[in-house]
């Protein structure tokens, strides 16, 4: 007697559900990982952004600026802009902040940007020592939440004006 059953095994059921969990969790980890890249590559446009601002505004200040001054420990800096008026950079809560003559000191990196380390060297800056005056910048720190993008960054700027 011929058996006309229209289903599917237990056996082709238990197959089917087990290849399907395989795709299921091989997919899951891709969207993951691609997830994680995705705010790891928002964490480096933050800090590209906010340094870049911040480098920027201190490369211009020490190119048109003269008498630098490293304060102890080298954690500020204090340059007589073009004006006259002295310029501070320091390191306060995280943050680098610029004060110009009187003013209060304003943030110069946003709060996302988690700097450990502003450290300032300055060569050159003596009359008569025949180098030109610059200023070496180290900066280390971190941004992003979750997944922590960690920076070391150094950089010397050199006194437009030559030195006499």
């Amino acid at each position: 007697m011929k058996s006309n059953n229209n289903g599917f095994t237990i056996i082709e059921m238990v197959v089917a559900v087990g290849v399907f969990a395989i795709v299921i969790t091989v997919s899951l980890a891709a969207f993951l990982n691609v997830s994680d890249i995705q705010r790891k590559a928002e964490a480096l446009r933050v800090i590209n952004d906010n340094l870049n601002f911040s480098l920027e505004t201190m490369m211009r200040e020490i190119r048109s600026g003269s008498n630098y001054r490293v304060g102890t420990g080298g954690t500020s800096l204090t340059i007589t802009s073009g004006s006259g008026g002295d310029i501070i950079y320091r390191l306060n809560n995280s943050r680098i902040e610029k004060s110009a003559g009187a003013s209060p000191f304003i943030p110069l990196t946003a709060p996302e940007i988690n700097i450990t380390n502003l450290f300032f060297i300055s060569q050159g800056e003596l009359p008569g020592d025949k180098l030109q005056p610059r200023i070496t910048i180290i900066i280390t720190g971190s941004a992003g939440e979750k997944t922590k993008i960690k920076l070391n960054l150094q950089t010397t700027i050199s006194q437009r004006k030559l030195d006499s």
